[in-house]
């Protein structure tokens, strides 16, 4: 094949990646979007998607465009759900609650388990419908597992984009290393709190979000420690990662990091390292914005539980040593232009991103949508 047709080739089979991205993510956006704001506000989101698989599949490159794509989410979340707290422009429309914060969900688990052991013991119990929170978790973590945190999260798309700024970190983090488990600790000490007082712990005391006085004790001082402790998770979320080039917030202070780090392993997809491909440099340590691997000077490098597939190491291993893998095995390398779709690469990011794509379609073209109205436009 001559590099003219190998470069034609690669261009078509990136474009069919790209068309596997946009029809469902087209789909699920304006049939939201649709309801209340027009399908049109759908197609860009749409297309920005099937641009970001585009972008993947012609160079290879996943860290990169997942940044992109994960921070564009992110800030079309702020756009829609939050700036309301300054302006009535940024009225929620589509859907107009705030999604069902999926970090609370772990904490608040066992309240769920009590709950149905009350409904099964009035004889008002019900198995999971498929349009139930709890069935589109079990799909979400069968489908993409840890990844959720890295190609998904309204909030951890705020930290991973701000891991990005340029230049060297102010702040070392390998001192931090022995806290590496504390989301697993704070858990564990959320689900008792939780269970005792049946009340949303996360969302009292640690929320970095939670601007308003809906969660706030009537009590004065109580008030202020609840504002103090969700101050301090806000500068982790926004401060941590500017001075660390680290994911501060979701590495230590995000209980669902420890509960997806736990049932993520129902997961098929892992990132896989290649021992005898490791020379024990530490660029796969310095670049991992989530602290999940560890490796000493000169050792091998080991993936911890909390790899949420970003894949950082991928592109700052030297060697080429890590990889996308299925339970730690690759399919059968395949050099034609669309042959080379068909591996564990390729189906990880084609699961990973039509699913962040189609879950952030409940706000994204809503916040393009208020954008119009803020630059005086009419609407479509």
């Amino acid at each position: 094949m001559t590099p003219l047709a190998a470069e034609k080739g690669k261009t078509l089979s990136s474009g069919f990646f790209a068309l596997l991205v946009f029809v469902p993510v087209m789909a699920f956006a304006g049939l939201v979007s649709g309801r209340e704001i027009g399908r049109i506000y759908a197609l860009p989101w749409a297309l920005f998607a099937a641009g970001t698989a585009f972008g993947i599949a012609y160079t290879g490159r996943v860290s990169f465009f997942r940044r992109l794509f994960f921070g564009v989410s992110a800030l079309a979340f702020l756009v829609h759900f939050k700036f309301s707290l300054f302006s009535d422009t940024f009225e929620a429309s589509c859907f107009t609650a705030a999604p069902f914060c999926h970090i609370a969900i772990a904490p608040s688990f066992l309240n769920y388990l009590y709950q149905q052991y009350l409904a099964f013991m009035s004889g008002g119990w019900k198995l999971w419908g498929p349009l139930t929170l709890g069935a589109a978790w079990l799909f979400i973590t069968l489908a993409i597992g840890r990844a959720w945190c890295s190609w998904a999260c309204f909030y951890g798309g705020i930290d991973d984009a701000l891991c990005a700024r340029p230049g060297k970190p102010l702040l070392k983090t390998a001192r931090f290393s022995a806290f590496r488990d504390l989301p697993a600790a704070l858990l564990v000490f959320m689900l008792l709190a939780s269970l005792a007082y049946m009340l949303p712990v996360y969302c009292l005391w640690l929320c970095p979000f939670k601007l308003s006085g809906v969660f706030m004790d009537g009590d004065a001082a109580v008030r202020r420690l609840q504002y103090g402790l969700m101050a301090f998770a806000l500068a982790a979320l926004v401060a941590g990662p500017l001075l660390t080039k680290k994911r501060v917030f979701c590495s230590y202070l995000c209980p669902f990091a420890a509960w997806q780090a736990f049932w993520g392993r129902l997961n098929p997809f892992r990132v896989t390292l290649a021992a005898d491909k490791c020379a024990g440099c530490l660029a796969c340590v310095s670049s991992c914005p989530m602290s999940a691997i560890k490796c000493l000077p000169g050792g091998k490098a080991e993936i911890l539980a909390y790899c949420n597939m970003c894949g950082q190491c991928l592109d700052a291993c030297p060697g080429g040593g890590f990889a996308y893998t299925v339970f730690g095995h690759e399919l059968p390398e395949r050099l034609s232009p669309f042959g080379r779709l068909f591996s564990v690469k390729f189906f990880f990011v084609f699961s990973a991103l039509t699913l962040g794509a189609v879950f952030s379609s409940l706000w994204a073209p809503a916040a393009l949508h208020d954008l119009v109205k803020i630059l005086g436009g009419t609407g479509l």
